[in-house]
C-alpha cells in the first residue's frame, strides 16, 4: 500500500537496517546504554542519519503517547490517548479507580502518579532522540537539503511532543539539544517563553520540508507542520499565529468523500480504515504494520465492544440529530421522552436513530453491528466507544494495521474557526469552516439551525461542540478542557449522566481542588533527581 510523507511510519530501507529499525526501544541510542549505539560511533553514514529519523517517529508509538494497550494496563503505567480521553467528559474507566488517569477525574491525584509520569517520560524519550538526530545528522554525510529536511522532521516533532507537554505541564524542560552528563540538570522553562521559541524554530525550517504532493515515503510534509505550529499557537492563545498558520494549510488539501459524497455515514466511517489512512486529510499519524508484525494498532474487543473503557452519555447526547437540533429539541426525534439506563432495548434503538452520521462512526450503542451475535451492551452509560477499533479483524486483536490520526484537516478548519472566535470575527468568516465539516457528513449548516447575528459566545460554544463531535477520542478531550478551563464542567456533565443513568460510572467524580486541577505536576521523580527543577506552586 503506497504511503504518503504525512503518515508517521516505520521506515525501513533495505535489510541492513530493518533489524535495527524493529528494535527501537525506549534505549535506542541511550548514550549511557553499553549495549546501544553511542552518538560518537553512531552518526557515519546516511543509512545511520534515516534510522536515527525513523527512532524519531516510533517514540510515538509508546503505550503512554499513541499506542494505548488498555489490556497492559496491570503494570499501571500506561497513560495512552484512549486513557485521556475517557480521563475527561468523554468516558469512564470502566474497570475502576485503579486504572491510570483515573485519580484525575476523582481530584485525588498527586506527585507521584503514574499518568504524569509515564506521559511526561514518553514524550521527553521521543523529544531526546529528535535532538540526537538534529545535533549529529550533519555528520552522516547527507546532500545539504536533505540533511536539513531531516532536521526540520525532527525539529517538527519536538515541537509536537512539547505542544502536548505546555498545554498540560504549563512551564516544561526545554531541550534543544542532545544532554550530556554536563548538562543534565536543567531548570523549566517558563511557558510563554517556550512557546515563543518553539515558534521561532518551527517558522524558520517550513521551506525545508516538501509541499503535499511532492513529498516521499513516511516523512512529514510542510502542511503538516504549519498545523502543528496552528496548534500550539491555537493552544496558547496566540489567536494571529493560529491563524496565520493555519491559511498555509486551508485549500491545500480537502475533506474526505466516499465514493460519490452521497452516502454520509460512508464519507465518515471510511475514512477511518486502512484503505483510506493516506487520504490528504489526514495531515500527521501514527503508522502501524499489523497484523501478525508485532508492529501493530491495538485492537482488542474479546468479542464484545470495548468493556475496560466506555463513552460518556454527555458525549453521546452531543450528536445532535440530522435535522442539527439535540434530540429534545428534534422533529426528527421519535423514542422516549425520558431516557435512562432502564430504557429496553428497544427504546435505546429508537433514542439514539437519526442521530448525526458520525455518531455510529465515533460510538456503539444497542442496536449497532458487532461481528459476534452475543455481544451485549455492557457500559455503565449504555455507550461504547468504537473510533479506530476494527471489530470485524478479531484474528489481530494487539496487532492491528489502522493508523491512529494525530491531526485532520477537520482540526485545522475548527481551529480557524476558534480562533477567528476568539479575535471577533464575523459569524460568516467563522461559520464557513464549521459548514465544511458539517457538510461532508450532510449535517444542516449554522445558519438553517442556530440562525444568524449570533453573538461571541454562541459562536464559541458552537465551535466548541462541533470540534467535540467531529474529533472525539482522537486526543483533543483533555487539551481542549484545561485550555478552556472546562475541568469542573467536566466534572459536573458526569454528574449529570449519573442523575440521568440511575446509577452511577465505575469511577467517581470527585470535588475540584481549583488551581491544581489546572496544570499536571512535574513528576516527583524528576523533582527528586535534578536539583534545578522546581514544583509549580499549585502542587507544593
Amino acid at each position: 500500500m503506497k504511503k504518503y510523507l504525512k503518515n508517521i511510519f516505520i521506515i525501513v530501507a533495505g535489510a541492513a537496517i530493518g533489524s535495527v529499525v524493529t528494535s527501537c526501544g525506549d534505549d535506542f541510542l541511550e548514550l549511557t546504554n553499553p549495549n546501544e549505539n553511542s552518538a560518537a560511533t553512531f552518526w557515519q553514514t546516511p543509512e545511520d542519519a534515516l534510522m536515527g529519523l525513523t527512532a524519531c517517529y516510533d517514540g510515538l508509538q509508546n503505550p503512554a503517547l499513541y499506542r494505548d494497550d488498555v489490556d497492559g494496563e496491570v503494570t499501571g503505567e500506561r497513560f495512552g490517548q484512549f486513557m485521556r480521553e475517557t480521563s475527561t467528559d468523554n468516558g469512564d474507566h470502566t474497570w475502576g479507580s485503579w486504572m491510570t488517569g483515573s485519580s484525575i477525574v476523582q481530584c485525588t491525584s498527586a506527585t507521584t502518579d503514574f499518568c504524569f509520569r509515564t506521559y511526561w517520560n514518553g514524550s521527553y524519550e521521543v523529544i531526546k532522540r529528535c535532538n540526537l538526530l538534529i545535533s549529529n545528522v550533519d555528520r552522516c554525510g547527507l546532500d545539504d537539503a536533505v540533511a536539513r529536511r531531516y532536521k526540520a522532521e525532527a525539529l517538527v516533532i519536538r515541537s509536537l511532543m512539547y505542544t502536548n507537554l505546555i498545554v498540560k505541564f504549563r512551564d516544561v524542560v526545554y531541550l534543544t539539544e542532545a544532554q550530556t552528563m554536563s548538562n543534565v540538570a536543567v531548570a523549566k522553562t517558563m511557558r510563554d517563553d517556550a512557546v515563543d521559541a518553539i515558534i521561532k524554530s518551527m517558522k524558520e525550517i517550513m521551506n525545508d520540508l516538501p509541499p503535499i504532493g511532492q513529498e516521499e515515503t513516511g516523512h512529514i510534509t510542510r502542511e503538516a507542520a504549519y498545523s502543528v505550529l496552528g496548534r500550539l499557537a491555537l493552544y496558547n492563545k496566540r489567536w494571529t499565529e493560529a491563524m496565520d498558520a493555519y491559511r498555509n494549510v486551508i485549500g491545500k488539501v480537502s475533506l474526505f468523500k466516499s465514493g460519490d459524497g452521497s452516502d454520509y455515514y460512508a464519507n465518515y466511517a471510511d475514512l477511518f480504515t486502512e484503505a483510506n489512512e493516506t487520504h490528504p486529510e489526514i495531515l500527521l499519524s501514527v503508522h502501524y504494520k499489523g497484523g501478525g508484525l508485532k508492529e501493530g494498532q491495538v485492537n482488542y474487543s474479546w468479542g464484545q465492544p470495548l468493556n475496560a473503557l466506555e463513552a460518556s452519555l454527555n458525549l453521546a447526547e452531543d450528536f445532535y440529530c440530522t435535522d442539527g437540533k439535540p434530540w429534545y429539541e428534534s422533529s426528527v426525534y421519535s423514542g422516549p421522552a425520558v431516557y435512562s439506563a432502564a430504557c429496553t432495548a428497544e427504546e435505546q434503538i429508537q433514542h439514539w436513530a437519526n442521530r448525526d452520521p458520525r455518531f455510529h462512526v465515533t460510538l456503539w450503542v444497542t442496536g449497532d453491528y458487532w461481528p459476534s451475535p452475543n455481544a451485549t451492551n455492557a457500559a455503565r452509560s449504555t455507550v461504547h466507544f468504537l473510533k479506530f477499533y476494527v471489530p470485524d479483524n478479531v484474528a489481530n486483536e494487539y496487532d492491528g494495521g489502522l493508523d491512529f490520526y494525530i491531526i485532520r484537516y477537520p482540526e485545522v478548519l475548527l481551529s480557524m474557526a476558534e480562533a477567528l472566535v476568539e479575535t471577533n470575527a464575523s459569524q460568516k468568516e467563522i461559520t464557513q469552516y464549521v459548514n465544511e465539516v458539517r457538510a461532508r457528513v450532510g449535517m444542516p449548516s449554522v445558519e438553517s439551525v442556530e440562525g444568524t447575528n449570533l453573538s461571541q459566545d454562541q459562536l464559541r460554544q458552537i465551535v466548541r461542540h462541533e470540534r467535540r463531535v467531529e474529533l472525539a477520542f482522537e486526543d483533543h478531550r483533555l487539551n481542549d478542557i484545561m485550555r478552556w478551563d472546562d475541568f469542573e464542567g467536566a466534572l459536573q456533565r458526569m454528574k449529570d449522566d449519573e442523575k440521568v443513568l440511575g446509577r452511577t460510572y465505575s469511577v467517581s467524580r470527585g470535588s475540584s481542588r481549583g488551581a491544581r486541577e489546572k496544570v499536571f505536576p512535574i513528576p516527583q521523580n524528576e523533582i527528586d533527581t535534578n536539583p534545578l527543577l522546581i514544583q509549580h506552586d499549585e502542587w507544593k
